[in-house]
Order: C-alpha cells, then structure tokens, then sequence
C-alpha cells in the first residue's frame, strides 16, 4: 500500500463528491428543471452517479448496459422504453445546470498555484476546442465543417486546476466564436492556439486588464516600432520595417520588439431611436474604420530548422522575459490532455445515437464526469502538497477511470442508499428472464417447468 500523509478520514473521497453534488440538490434540480416530473420512478440521485461514474468513464458503452447498471444500483426494474424515454430536454437541462455547478464548486477547490515567475497573476488559463464526429442524422442540429454532422466542445481551463468553462457548439462553428471575453479576464493571462487569433479578441482582454500569448499568425506582417531587446551584432535599423522584410535578415537567437498592427473595429454603435427611445444597432456610414494597436512580438530561433518561433503578447520585458514567453506557450498542450481524457478514457468519440437528446445528454455525461475527475484530483493534491506536482492529469485519469465503479458503490452508501438485500436477486429476475412469454424456444418440447422442490436456500 502507497503510504499517506497524517490521519484522513477514510470516507474522504465519497464525502467530497455528495457535498460537491448533494443529494437534496440533485432532487431540487431535477424538480426545478421538470425532469422527475413524470419520472417518479427514477431517483436523480442514483441517475445522477450511474451516468457519471457509469457511461461517463466509458464502463457501460450502450444505453441497454447503462439501463442494467441503473437497475443494478437501485434494485429497480425498468422497462427498456421506459428508461430509454428519460434521456429528453428535461434530462438535458438537468445535466446542464449540474454542469454549471460542477464548474463553480470546482473553481472554488484549486490546488496548485502559479511560480514567482508569474506572481501576480490570477491563473494561466489554456483554451481549446475538440471535433466529434456524430450520426448523419444529426445533421441538421449539429452541422459540421469536415463531416456531415459534428459537435464542437470548447474548454478554457486554469492550470491551477480551475476550470473557467465547458460548451458545446455545432461543428462549424469558428474557434473565435467560442471565447466570451470580460472583467473576469482581468489579471488572467490567456493562451491561444491560432484557431483564435484575432486582433480584436487581443484588444478586448487587454481593455479588460487580462494578458495574452499566442503563436503569430503565418501570414500576419506587422510594423516594428521599436527594439525592446537589443543585441551587440545586430546592426540592421529594425523600427519602421515590416517583419517579412528583414526577419531572413536576423540571426540572433532571440526577437524582442514592440510592433503595430491595424485591423477593423468590429464593436457594435448604437444610436437612440425617436419613436421609443430605445437604442438599435447600426453601421455608421463610411464603412468600418481601422484601429492601429500595438503588443509585444517575441521570436525565439529553432536552432535545427534556423526558423523562428514567434509568438504575440501583451506582457512587458519586466513581466515576462523572451525566452520565458516561449517557454509559457508550451503549457498550452495541457488542455490537449484533457481532450485525450475525454476521447481514449471516456470515450466522447464513440457516441453512434441518431437521437439529438440523447447525444447530447451524453457529452454533458463526459463534460461532468471530467469535473468530477478533476474535482478530485484536486483533493487528493491537497491531501499530499508535497507530491501535488507529481499527480499528473493523465495518469491520474486511468486511475480514476479503472477505480469510478467502487466509488459509485461508496458515492451512493454516503448518500443514503443502501443496497437492497435482495438486490441480486431482483436484478437477475428482471434482465434474466425473456419477457417475450409466448415465445417459442426450441428446448421447449424437451423441458418443463424446473422443480423447487430440492431447493436448497441459505439463511
């Protein structure tokens, strides 16, 4: 057995998740929300921990395995319709809004925090998005860019452990338009892959006092103002020049310099109306002008391609020097993992339905399970500080994936529901049996009805 720090209560881990997701909340939500309405047969809570711990760590891949394993932890039978009818809007909304409190319960448990290097800051949050490929029958709600049908699930996650958000777009749906940028930005620094780079999208997170990092766009050209770093041998002029022009020029390691760049001003004008005295958008006439905005390119030299990386920020040299810039940008690969946990752990990729509702229950499903995963990993880096760093998020999901069916059992006990003594038995005379009864079998002219009468039961 691993040792373990002080004395821990041994009900840690089911005690965390029934306060992260309490049972009196899940029954309220899922009266609020209309779920359980016309449901009265299925407990939100023992749903709720089935579909989590159950189809979300990819244990049962069918809604036919998922409907055992339900009855299995209730002791209750279910009709096949019946359970298959549940996955509707209602279930939908229900999973939405326990989504939503997932992410704020997991906000308020982070358990790493940020190096000297970056004192000051509040996170380093890493966005991303994923392509799943759906049923042709999807889409219509879900069209895709590649496929006929896709979802796109967008995550912009704290490396501290603080998942800022979880959504779901179609599959044509631009990178670009998956980023709500505001005050919460403020002293956030944000890393980008090019999907997302867009000048406005920069200057609205500096306006909201956030900071941001991205790879420079491959046909991008901006104007060097002026040299922020110089270099001994570097004896060509740099301010007023265009980047193209003289970057096959340079050969020092390191690029540092202030350059401008001018796109148009997309922010929306109103104007008051006479009638009502309510304001309406509108394009002002003349067409929409061109801003001119000024950030930080740095570009670090490959020394076996002999080309440079180049990245754009808002940080100054004494926030961030150069080389640390690029080096930052490498932590954007941790949302990568993420999506490896949902894809090759959770199996997101693997969902065949045609039916909208129960698709979409489904990703909301992995979107939970991966809060919940998380939820306690965080927990268990604070019961270890010392070896916070060494819980590492992929090797923590496969053990979190292998371990989820346990935690199920003991989520539930904590929870108030027991296991029924007979639940076995009920399980076995609900899926055991045909309940086709006139069908023809072909033992039956050769067997009758077995005979109890030897039968042996234990006390």
């Amino acid at each position: 057995m691993a040792p373990f720090p002080g004395k821990i209560n041994p009900y840690e881990i089911e005690n965390v998740l029934n306060k992260m997701f309490a049972p009196e909340w899940l029954r309220d939500t899922a009266a609020k929300v209309g779920y359980v309405q016309r449901n009265r047969k299925i407990d939100p809570v023992t749903f709720f921990w089935v579909v989590v711990l159950g189809f979300g760590v990819g244990m049962q891949r069918t809604l036919a395995s998922l409907r055992r394993s339900y009855e299995t932890a209730s002791a209750e039978t279910l009709v096949p319709s019946s359970f298959y009818d549940r996955f509707n809007n209602g279930l939908i909304a229900f999973l939405k809004e326990c989504l939503a409190h997932g992410i704020a319960e997991l906000s308020s448990h982070t358990s790493l925090t940020l190096s000297d290097k970056l004192k000051g800051f509040k996170d380093l949050i890493v966005a991303d998005g994923t392509i799943i490929r759906l049923h042709n029958k999807l889409a219509e709600k879900f069209p895709g860019a590649r496929g006929k049908a896709e979802l796109k699930i967008h995550i912009a996650t704290g490396i501290t452990g603080n998942t800022k958000s979880i959504a779901i777009y179609s599959g044509k749906t631009a990178e670009i338009k998956t980023m709500r940028i505001g005050p919460w930005v403020k002293d956030n620094i944000l890393l980008f892959n090019l999907g997302y780079f867009k000048y406005e999208l920069f200057s609205r997170i500096r306006d909201n006092g956030g900071y941001f990092l991205s790879r420079l766009k491959q046909s991008a050209n901006p104007t060097i103002v002026s040299v922020l770093r110089t270099h001994l041998d570097n004896t060509i002029d740099l301010a007023g020049k265009k980047l193209k022009d003289i970057l096959p020029q340079l050969k020092q390691e390191v690029i540092d310099v202030k350059v401008e760049v001018s796109f148009k001003d997309n922010a929306s004008k109103t104007k008051k109306s006479k009638k009502d005295g309510t304001f309406e958008i509108y394009n002002p006439r003349g067409g929409t002008p061109k801003v001119k905005e000024s950030f930080r390119l740095v570009g670090v030299l490959n020394k076996e391609t002999k080309k440079y990386h180049l990245y754009l920020t808002n940080f100054s040299p004494q926030q961030l020097k150069a080389e640390d810039v690029a080096l930052l940008y490498k932590a954007r690969w941790s949302v990568e993992l993420l999506f490896k946990e949902l894809k090759s752990l959770y199996q997101l990729d693997v969902i065949s339905s045609g039916a909208p509702a129960v698709v979409e229950s489904l990703v909301l499903v992995a979107m939970l399970t991966l809060v919940v995963s998380h939820r306690l990993l965080n927990h268990m880096r604070l019961l270890a500080p010392e070896k916070s760093a060494r819980f590492t998020p992929l090797r923590w999901a496969e053990s979190f994936y292998a371990i989820a069916p346990v935690i199920m059992g003991r989520v539930l006990k904590a929870a108030g529901i027991d296991e029924d003594p007979l639940l076995l038995i009920i399980y076995f005379m609900g899926e055991g049996i045909d309940p086709n009864v006139n069908r023809e079998r072909l033992l039956s002219p050769w067997v009758t009805e077995a005979n109890s009468q030897g039968l042996n039961t234990t006390d």
